[in-house]
C-alpha cells in the first residue's frame, strides 16, 4: 500500500494538502468562505474532469476525493484556488476554465431551433400582417393627410410674421492690408 503526502499551492487565501492512499487522493483545503462551494478537478490531457463538489464548512475547510493518477486542482468563487505541481499546472487549469466558460457563454447565446412547420406558420402571420390590400392603405393615407391639413395652416400663420430684419450685406473690400498678414 503506498501513502504519499503533498502541499498544494493555493490563492487568495486558500491553503491545503492532498493525500493518496490506495488509488485514491484525498484534498484538504482551508481558507474558504463557509458554505462556498468548492470543486475537485483532475487535469487531462484533453483538459480536466470533475471528481467531486462539496461545501465549505463553518470553518472553512474543504475535503474532496478523487481517483489518483493526475494532477488536482480545487475551483471555487470562479477561479482556480488550489492545485498540485507547479505554475505550468495553474496555467493550464485557468485556461481550461476560461475556455469551459466561454463555451457556456457561447452555448446561452445559441439561437433557440424552430421546427420547419412552427417557421412556416411565424413566416405565415407576419405576412399577413405586413401586407395590406392597396385599396384600405389608400383610405388610410387620405385620413391622414385631411387630419394633418388643418395642423399645417395653423403652423404656417403662426410662423408667417413678417420680419422687418434688413438682409445681411458685406462690405466693399478695402485698400489696407489683408487680414492675415502678420506684422513686420
Amino acid at each position: 500500500m503506498a501513502f504519499a503526502y503533498e502541499i498544494m499551492r493555493g490563492r487568495q487565501g486558500a491553503s491545503g494538502h492532498c493525500q493518496e492512499t490506495a488509488g485514491k487522493t484525498a484534498v484538504h483545503g482551508r481558507g474558504f468562505n463557509p458554505g462556498e462551494t468548492c470543486a475537485l478537478y483532475a487535469l487531462t490531457r484533453e483538459g480536466a474532469e470533475k471528481r467531486d463538489e462539496t461545501q465549505a464548512d463553518g470553518n472553512g475547510h474543504v475535503m474532496l476525493t478523487g481517483r489518483s493518477g493526475h494532477s488536482f486542482f480545487v475551483v471555487s468563487e470562479g477561479g482556480v484556488r488550489l492545485w498540485q505541481g507547479g505554475e505550468d499546472n495553474y496555467l493550464r487549469a485557468a485556461e481550461w476554465l476560461k475556455k469551459e466558460r466561454r463555451k457556456a457563454r457561447e452555448e446561452q447565446r445559441a439561437p433557440a431551433i424552430i421546427e420547419p412547420e412552427e417557421a412556416r406558420k411565424i413566416l405565415a402571420k407576419d405576412l399577413e400582417e405586413i401586407q395590406t390590400p392597396p385599396a384600405k392603405e389608400e383610405e388610410k393615407e387620405e385620413a391622414e393627410s385631411e387630419a394633418a391639413e388643418p395642423m399645417e395652416q395653423t403652423a404656417t400663420q403662426e410662423t408667417s410674421k413678417p420680419e422687418s430684419e434688413p438682409p445681411y450685406t458685406l462690405r466693399p473690400a478695402g485698400s489696407g492690408e489683408p487680414v492675415d498678414t502678420l506684422p513686420k
